[in-house]
């Protein structure tokens, strides 16, 4: 009799080693797994990082290359309009001058 129950402690004793070493195992596993989401949060944000960089340096690139295409277009109508009065000058001089003598 003593045998069945020291056996039934000893199986109660194992038993609930048993229950802590699993208790200790699932604390471990949840403590390792709070640490991968916190490294994933950090990657997550750190990749979020470097997207809005990315963005924000292709969107300033685009406004310089869109500023640089107007300002050469800009330029251009400005050289046309040099050019015509260039070419008419002496035209636009004597009618001027022509008004201004006709209306004395």
């Amino acid at each position: 009799m003593d045998f069945v129950i020291n056996k039934i402690i000893d199986i109660d004793k194992d038993a609930e080693n048993y229950r802590k070493n699993i208790t200790e195992l699932i604390e471990k596993k949840r403590m390792e797994l709070e640490d991968s989401i916190k490294a994933m949060n950090k990657d997550c944000d750190e990749e979020l990082k470097r997207i809005k960089t990315r963005i924000l340096s292709s969107s300033i690139s685009d406004a310089e290359n869109k500023a640089r295409d107007i300002k050469i277009e800009k330029e251009k109508r400005l050289s046309v309009i040099k050019e015509i009065y260039e070419n008419n000058k002496v035209k636009i001089t004597e009618e001027i001058f022509n008004e201004i003598i006709h209306s004395l």
